[in-house]
C-alpha cells in the first residue's frame, strides 16, 4: 500500500496479504517476492518532500530525517521465479508473520523505535518547559508526567517481551508477544498526545518564528533582546523552538503523527485482532470460580 524510502532503497519485498479468504480464487493472490528497485517497468509516484533545501536550524528534523514515501507501480515486471518466496498458498500467506515469528521480532524493533522516540519527547518537552519557567505550574507538570508514564509503559512491556523470551520452534529466540502486541496498540493513539502537549506548551513561541537568516541578519539585535527566555538567550530559544516546531507543527510533524497512527494498519482493526487473539478464558475462570465459591 506505501513504501516508505521505496525510492532509495535497493531491494523491494513484496509480502503476502494475512487476510485472504483461503480459496481457489485467491491463490492467484496468494504470494511474496524480492526484487531489486531498479527492475524495467517498476516506478515510484513519490509524495511532494518535506525537506525543502533549509538549514539544520530551519528545519533540524525534516532535513536530517525525511523518509520519502511512495506508491510503488508494477507495469509488466518481470520477477524472476528464483526471487519467489511463496506463490498459490493463501493459507501459507494467512500464517506467514505468526508461524514465522517475523510479526513478533517486527514488533519488538518498533516497540524500541517507540521507547526511543518518546524518550526525545520527554527531553525535548522538559527542555522547552525549563527554557520558559512554566514547569512550576500544576497543569504543565501534569501534562510532562503523561509522558513520563507513557515512557515507564513502554520500557515496561518492552523489558516484559524480552525477560519472558523463549527458543521458538526454529530454535530462534523468540520476544514474548503479548506485551508486544500491548504497545503496538497502545502508541498510536498514544503519540497523537505529543504534539498536542508541544503545541499547548510553546503556544503562541511555536508560531513567531525566526530563520536563521533572521537570527544572523539584520534583525539579531531585536531577536537577542525580544525573543530570550527565561534560560535561554534570543538565539537558542529560536533553536530550540524550531526543533519543537519541526516535531509538533510542521508537515514533517504532522506526517509523522499519520505515520505512528497508522503504522501498523487501523488501529480499529487492530484492537479487533487483539481481542479476538487474546487468551481471555484463564480470568473468566476465575471470575466463574469466584461466583460458585461455597
Amino acid at each position: 500500500m506505501l513504501a516508505t524510502i521505496g525510492p532509495t532503497a535497493d531491494e523491494l519485498l513484496v509480502f503476502p496479504s494475512t487476510v485472504l479468504r483461503g480459496t481457489p480464487e485467491d491463490a492467484p493472490y496468494s504470494f511474496a517476492f524480492a526484487i531489486p528497485c531498479d527492475a524495467p517497468g517498476l516506478r515510484f509516484v513519490c509524495r511532494e518532500s518535506f525537506d525543502y533545501g533549509g538549514s539544520h536550524f530551519d528545519h533540524p528534523l525534516s532535513t536530517r530525517f525525511e523518509e520519502m514515501d511512495a506508491v510503488v507501480i508494477f507495469d509488466k515486471v518481470h520477477v524472476p521465479y528464483e526471487r519467489v518466496f511463496m506463490l498459490g498458498h493463501p493459507e501459507l500467506c494467512n500464517t506467514f508473520y505468526s508461524d514465522t515469528g517475523a510479526v513478533v521480532h517486527m514488533s519488538h524493533q518498533v516497540v524500541t523505535r517507540t521507547t526511543a522516540k518518546t524518550e526525545f519527547v520527554l527531553g525535548l518537552v522538559s527542555a522547552l518547559t525549563e527554557a520558559i519557567g512554566i514547569e512550576k505550574f500544576s497543569h504543565v507538570q501534569e501534562n510532562v508526567a503523561e509522558i513520563i508514564v507513557a515512557l515507564e509503559i513502554l520500557r515496561g512491556l518492552l523489558r516484559a517481551s524480552e525477560a519472558d523470551a523463549t527458543v521458538n520452534a526454529y530454535g530462534v529466540l523468540t520476544p514474548k508477544w503479548e506485551p508486544l502486541n500491548a504497545a503496538r496498540n497502545y502508541y498510536p493513539k498514544l503519540y497523537q498526545r505529543f504534539p498536542e502537549i508541544i503545541r499547548k506548551l510553546g503556544a503562541s513561541g511555536l508560531m513567531s518564528l525566526p530563520t536563521e537568516a533572521d537570527v544572523s541578519g539584520p534583525a539579531s539585535a531585536d531577536i537577542a533582546q525580544y525573543l530570550q527566555s527565561a534560560t535561554l538567550d534570543g538565539a537558542e530559544r529560536v533553536r530550540l523552538f524550531r526543533l519543537a516546531w519541526d516535531l509538533a507543527v510542521s508537515a514533517f510533524g504532522g506526517r509523522q503523527a499519520l505515520y505512528e497512527y497508522y503504522f501498523f494498519g487501523d488501529p480499529v482493526r487492530m484492537a479487533g485482532a487483539l481481542v479476538s487473539g487474546y487468551d481471555r478464558q484463564p480470568y473468566v475462570d476465575r471470575v466463574q470460580e469466584f461466583l460458585h465459591r461455597g
